[in-house]
């Protein structure tokens, strides 16, 4: 998927079936990206019209046929407020006995369903997707969704040696070890990296037969098919929070379609016992004032709680306050200002105009924006050129590569891209990963880039603190330290600072050939020869000099 919006593909006889009415393909064009999904292209394959769509990554409900409809259904009024899901009780119970590496699990059933071809290419795309945008590609979330009738709870999630149980994986006929899994079937191979040690997590039901292997892949034995009426979703992860809102979307998407009915389960953790979904609204207050401000618009009460209806919310005016109810299935509403979203979504953003401002001003440079031209003038004259990268990165260019280990970064809550999710703190990194693109470039090569990095601030109000820094490196067949030593301190030296230079043992760097520099007492920044290991790890295959110097 790239950089790109996740896509899906949906037949648009099963959206109007679910739309409840026929849709002409002008008006899907013009009605779904007012409502913020774009519309990619409509297009015919074996005699059927699909639609692909875009969906913003903070709207994982949006990402299959059924929460698309749903969504669709309030927008154009067909059905308005928010939608209420009965759930029945069973008395399916599963037992965490205790998995350390991904502890968090949610179960619930869905029975009565209805299942042809398109259900089921629903079902299977919302998995994948899922998985994707909510689970970090099973990091952090990992989907089962299994026939409840071939299985007999209660169920327990368990760890056990990779050669202690046998049982076919999905899409094979042969019996193999969860250790057997990771080194011969696709997905074992795929995803081998997200199972740490000899222990591996397991479903199992009261009789032995396995539903699954997280984060890898189901049984063969509880495989869902157009003959399946009783599903059953199991969801692990490392965030409770992700785990809990997954298996929301995944029931309720499947609640939208004939005859599906939500029913709980028990899950107990020693003494501890939680019921399974838990489809309880949030709750958000607002006011009105708020909401016409930053819109500009003079909304009453009454069209403002009519438009959150539209987005399929419910809200209520109490003294001068309106509290506006969230769908459980809904993870991108958290503050006041989302709610002022919902509104503009529905009011249409082709309402709102431009207006010149009443002030005329001149504006000028920062004070920190010359001094980084400055720099820009200094590096250029040392003959080193500028690139310019994203702010936003991964933690296997940010750290691994690196020799980093690192926990203490600010990571995207709903990536547009698997590959930017970290909001870097330094920019080295990154440089060393534009050299490697540029590796069949002749040598020597010296680049620089001047740029924010974002830093935890405890202090701060945002938690956070943005700084400007300044990277280059060299890579070459005869660079070593006093190539970039000299390069620094001519940089030092032109912007006046006064310094000193000390021993510093960085991950990243060959030990002994790594400075630290420091003003008034405080590491400013550093440079040295990189570490081999890290060169190869960006699949460089000549010595790398490097610097990192935060701008003040």
């Amino acid at each position: 998927m790239g950089d790109k919006m996740p896509t899906i593909n949906i037949k648009k006889a099963d959206l109007e079936r679910l739309v409840n009415m026929p849709l002409e393909d002008e008006f899907i064009e013009e009605k779904f990206p007012m409502m913020g999904v774009e519309v990619e292209e409509i297009f015919e394959e074996d005699g059927e019209k699909i639609i692909q769509f875009s969906i913003n990554p903070n709207r994982p409900d949006y990402l299959s046929v059924e929460g698309l409809a749903r969504g669709f259904r309030g927008f154009i009024g067909i059905e308005t407020g928010l939608k209420k899901y009965d759930i029945e009780s069973s008395d399916v119970k599963l037992y965490n006995e205790g998995v350390e590496t991904r502890p968090y699990i949610a179960m619930a059933l869905v029975k009565g369903i209805v299942i042809d071809d398109y259900v089921l290419e629903s079902i299977i795309n919302l998995q994948e997707k899922l998985h994707w945008v909510m689970g970090r590609d099973r990091k952090k979330v990992a989907i089962g969704i299994h026939d409840a009738d071939k299985v007999k709870p209660p169920f327990y999630y368990k760890e056990v040696k990779g050669d202690k149980i046998k049982f076919v994986p999905l899409n094979s006929d042969e019996e193999m070890t969860p250790r057997e899994i990771l080194e011969k079937h696709e997905k074992g191979i795929k995803y081998a990296y997200l199972i740490k040690g000899d222990k591996f997590p397991i479903i199992v039901d009261s009789e032995g037969n396995v539903l699954s292997l997280p984060p890898i892949i189901n049984g063969e034995l509880t495989k869902v098919t157009t003959e399946t009426r009783n599903i059953l979703v199991e969801v692990t992860g490392t965030d409770k929070y992700a785990v809990e809102k997954t298996l929301n979307i995944i029931v309720t998407a499947l609640a939208e379609r004939k005859y599906g009915k939500i029913h709980s389960t028990e899950i107990i953790k020693g003494n501890e016992k939680t019921i399974y979904p838990d489809l309880k609204e949030d709750v958000l207050e607002t006011t009105p004032e708020y909401i016409n401000k930053v819109l500009g618009t003079n909304l009453t009460p009454g069209a403002i709680i009519n438009y959150l209806r539209r987005c399929r919310l419910d809200a209520q005016f109490v003294d001068n306050k309106i509290k506006v109810f969230i769908p459980a299935y809904r993870v991108d509403i958290f503050g006041e200002i989302d709610i002022v979203e919902e509104v503009a979504i529905a009011y249409g953003y082709n309402k709102f105009y431009g207006e010149y401002p009443i002030i005329g001003t001149i504006g000028e440079l920062n004070q920190l924006e010359k001094k980084c031209d400055f720099i820009r003038d200094i590096m250029v004259g040392f003959g080193f050129y500028e690139v310019i990268n994203l702010m936003l990165s991964n933690d296997d260019v940010l750290f691994k590569k690196m020799r980093i280990e690192d926990n203490n970064y600010i990571e995207v809550l709903k990536p547009a891209s698997i590959e930017h999710r970290i909001v870097r703190k330094s920019i080295l990194p990154l440089i060393m990963e534009t050299l490697r693109i540029n590796k069949h470039k002749e040598l020597p090569q010296k680049i620089f880039e001047i740029g924010d990095c974002v830093i935890i601030d405890e202090n701060a109000e945002t938690k956070s603190k943005v700084v400007k820094k300044i990277a280059g490196a060299i890579v070459d067949n005869e660079t070593n330290f006093n190539e970039i030593k000299s390069y620094v301190e001519g940089l030092l030296r032109e912007l006046k600072i006064n310094y000193e230079l000390d021993n510093f043992e960085h991950p990243s760097f060959i030990k002994g050939r790594c400075a630290k520099i420091i003003k008034d007492g405080k590491i400013i920044g550093y440079f040295g020869e990189l570490h081999p290991e890290v060169i190869t790890n960006f699949e460089l295959e000549f010595p790398v000099v490097g610097f990192e110097l935060e701008i003040e």
